[in-house]
């Protein structure tokens, strides 16, 4: 693999690896929110939970018959109102964080009125207001006595108007509910449980409430997974860190490869540039000689000299070769495109190269309609057919070749045709590619470089065509396809 595969590869692996950095950092962001937001939805339901049964328990505790005594506010005085009221203290202050209990019921002027019943610090309903600092209840336990605030007490019949604007309060006496959402107020983050307190018959005669303070308990649960968070923070850290380096190091390592790839390309095309000149020399005189320039020369020179003259235009056509793949991969490739007949070109390469075909003993023919003209760079077409003659020469020992030049919409197609070796599914594949030559192609033929065929597929390419190969499979031949865009009125060149 030369160099400017491997920059390629290498830029392709940097962003994958950005990618999946990223990836990387982005799912553990995620999960980590998600752990968080499952974490305290699932503790919000255990505080749910424990408020429920609570409440339930609780209301379970009051009597129906005490609460029935108790309708204005003068009974705070009876004993039924120091029962309920004793009761709901039991169980506020016997559970943590409980900051609230209260018995509300509907008016009996009006079922969509509530009323209070007592809460769990009213035992004397007057003991912020009676102007002695001795009886006053600090319900919510700020160090403020603040009665027409959080430290407001109740009396029985005392009007509960807030409730109009909680549905869930008229629920509750359906069956027990938590509020679905947690708010805010003079005690915290509070979370509101209801529970219906029911008579011996089962009807539901007042509702309680009990509030439960969240702030210690996301406070726990904040501790408990703080921990966790920063270890995921650390984790995202190293990952970053990590995904830094790799980025420095393949781009680095990119930059060195482009750096090859561009002083190998200056390399070949200095080297084959220097080559090309005394090898056209060396073919040129070799030619000369054998054509008898310079007189008549001794039968036992001819096969010495042809064998220099074949070489020669092989090596030619190596150099000729890397000069082009050294051109395309730079991108210096130029097209000099206008319209010719490609069915004269294909018949001229024909007549060019029938005498290699007939020391081989092979038929080579063109077939095609009378004219068809291309909008093309018409050297770069005749390297391309001329190539794969060549190529069908070479790896076909017996039978015939055939070149033709149809029309087919608006494109020429050109197809070469033997009878050679063949070419199996698999090598079909990767013949296109450079330095490529199938196991066939070398017991046949062992001069090959593997360039050409890259090389045709590139300056197809470069002039707007396609090619590709159609076999039988191995032993039954080859077609060569190439296809170049129709000329779209011009006159032909060529």
């Amino acid at each position: 693999m030369n160099s400017n595969n491997q920059t390629k590869k290498i830029r392709s692996v940097m962003w994958i690896g950005n990618g999946i950095a990223l990836i990387a950092v982005l799912v553990a962001i995620a999960a980590s929110w998600l752990l968080y937001g499952q974490t305290l939805t699932l503790l919000t339901e255990n505080l749910r939970e424990r408020l429920q049964t609570i409440s339930i328990t609780e209301a379970a505790n009051i009597d129906a018959k005490d609460l029935a005594a108790l309708q204005v506010e003068g009974d705070w005085q009876k004993p039924e109102w120091a029962r309920v009221v004793n009761s709901l203290h039991r169980a506020k202050y016997g559970n943590k964080n409980v900051v609230f209990m209260y018995i509300f019921r509907k008016t009996k002027a009006d079922p969509t009125q509530m009323e209070f019943m007592g809460d769990a610090d009213s035992l004397n309903p007057y003991a912020n207001t009676d102007n002695n600092p001795n009886n006053n209840v600090d319900v919510n336990g700020d160090g403020k006595i603040e009665p027409d605030g959080p430290d407001k007490l109740q009396w029985p019949g005392q009007p509960y108007s807030e409730a109009v604007d909680l549905p869930e309060a008229y629920a509750a006496y359906n069956g027990p509910l938590t509020v679905k959402d947690l708010y805010t107020d003079a005690y915290g983050t509070v979370l509101t449980g209801y529970s219906p307190i029911k008579d011996e018959n089962g009807n539901t005669v007042a509702v309680l409430g009990t509030d439960i303070k969240a702030d210690d308990f996301f406070t726990v649960t904040r501790q408990t997974l703080y921990p966790f968070l920063i270890f995921i923070a650390f984790l995202i850290c190293i990952i970053s860190i990590l995904a830094v380096t790799l980025v420095y190091m393949w781009r680095r390592r990119a930059k060195e490869l482009t750096k090859m790839d561009e002083l190998k390309d200056e390399f070949l095309s200095v080297a084959t540039h220097q080559l090309r000149a005394p090898i056209t020399a060396i073919r040129g005189s070799a030619a000369n000689i054998l054509e008898g320039t310079y007189g008549a020369i001794p039968e036992y020179l001819t096969q010495p000299l042809s064998v220099i003259n074949e070489s020669s235009r092989l090596m030619a056509n190596s150099v000729e070769d890397y000069l082009n793949i050294s051109r395309i991969e730079q991108g210096r490739m130029k097209y000099e495109k206008s319209t010719f007949d490609i069915v004269t070109v294909v018949q001229k390469i024909v007549s060019s190269l029938a005498p290699t075909a007939e020391a081989k003993k092979l038929a080579l023919s063109s077939v095609g309609e009378e004219k068809i003209n291309v909008y093309a760079d018409v050297g770069k077409v005749n390297q391309i057919i001329t190539n794969l003659v060549d190529n069908a020469i070479k790896y076909t020992n017996t039978g015939n070749i055939t070149v033709s030049v149809e029309r087919k919409g608006t494109m020429a197609r050109v197809v070469v045709s033997d009878t050679g070796v063949g070419i199996s599914n698999k090598d079909i594949g990767i013949l296109f590619e450079k330095f490529v030559r199938t196991r066939n192609a070398n017991k046949v033929n062992t001069t090959g470089s593997g360039l050409g065929l890259y090389v045709a597929k590139m300056l197809t390419l470069g002039n707007s065509g396609n090619i590709w190969i159609e076999s039988g499979g191995v032993g039954k031949g080859s077609r060569f396809i190439v296809e170049l865009p129709v000329s779209q009125g011009a006159s032909p060149t060529a």
